[in-house]
């Protein structure tokens, strides 16, 4: 990886904590979800904090869902580095690759209908509530494109064949199990009260903290791995001294660019040596 791609993918990959950042910061704390609302509040009284509240849910929401843009550029840097991984095999990254974009819309349209039920906050108390629902039912059921993620992460990170993997595979396994702990919140609209609704152990707090801090350190090890990729290639371009040994001549030393990813002479170097 060339130096220039190796800042842009250490940059690329930190945009995640801005993301994490900014979600927790005014979709959590200024749209009042840490801790969520219980699903079994009644619609006047979520109407009543939609109405009392309805400056801070604004812009809580909104910057919300302007913060999902910063997923993207993370999303990509894993991408480049998994491409650098595979040596040419593209099925897996290509699915983390789509995998995460397609999860970028899901917390983002869930801010827009909570941003939606905000903007009017003065209309019938069960409109509130029904798009509050809908915000929910969003951001928790749309997690089968993130499952794609981390499953195709996991597995090109657990068949690193490098005597140091690039990413470790104990978070291989971490991304997997988090991704297929997804799929408790199948049984979620069953629940309005309890550790299984949206305000729950199993449907808010592992599902929701679990993945940024599975964001965090998959932040910290893109940003080593680019790192390494860029120094594996400059160490491919450096030059290397060769002492030639000819009967009836001192010893010549000339420098020969190795230039592996090509297999070519370079344009200078004598045919016969080359």
């Amino acid at each position: 990886m060339e130096s220039s791609e190796a800042k842009l993918t250490r940059l690329s990959a930190w945009s995640a904590v801005l993301f994490i950042v900014l979600f927790a910061v005014f979709w959590g704390v200024l749209g009042r979800n840490i801790p969520p609302y219980y699903p079994s509040l009644s619609a006047d009284d979520l109407a009543a904090i939609y109405r009392d509240n309805r400056n801070t849910l604004r812009i809580g929401f909104a910057v919300g869902a302007f913060s999902c843009t910063f997923m993207v550029p993370w999303v990509i840097a894993i991408f480049r580095v998994m491409l650098a991984m595979e040596k040419g095999r593209l099925m897996l990254p290509y699915l983390q690759l789509a995998g995460g974009l397609l999860t970028v819309p899901v917390p983002m349209f869930a801010c827009i209908v909570w941003l939606t039920a905000a903007f009017r906050p003065e209309q019938d108390p069960a409109i509130i509530r029904l798009l509050f629902d809908l915000g929910w039912l969003c951001i928790d059921i749309g997690f089968g494109v993130t499952i794609l993620q981390y499953v195709a992460f996991g597995l090109v990170a657990m068949r690193d064949q490098r005597s140091t993997p690039l990413y470790p595979s104990w978070l291989a396994w971490l991304g997997i199990f988090i991704g297929l702990e997804f799929m408790i919140e199948l049984i979620m609209p069953y629940f309005r009260d309890g550790p299984f609704s949206w305000s729950g152990l199993f449907a808010y707090w592992i599902p929701f903290f679990g993945p940024f801090v599975w964001m965090i350190l998959t932040v910290l090890y893109t940003a080593k791995a680019a790192t390494r990729l860029e120094a594996e290639h400059a160490k491919s371009e450096e030059p290397v001294t060769a002492q030639l040994d000819e009967p009836g001549q001192p010893v010549l030393q000339r420098q020969l660019l190795v230039v592996r990813s090509s297999g070519h002479c370079p344009a200078s170097s004598p045919p016969r040596r080359c």
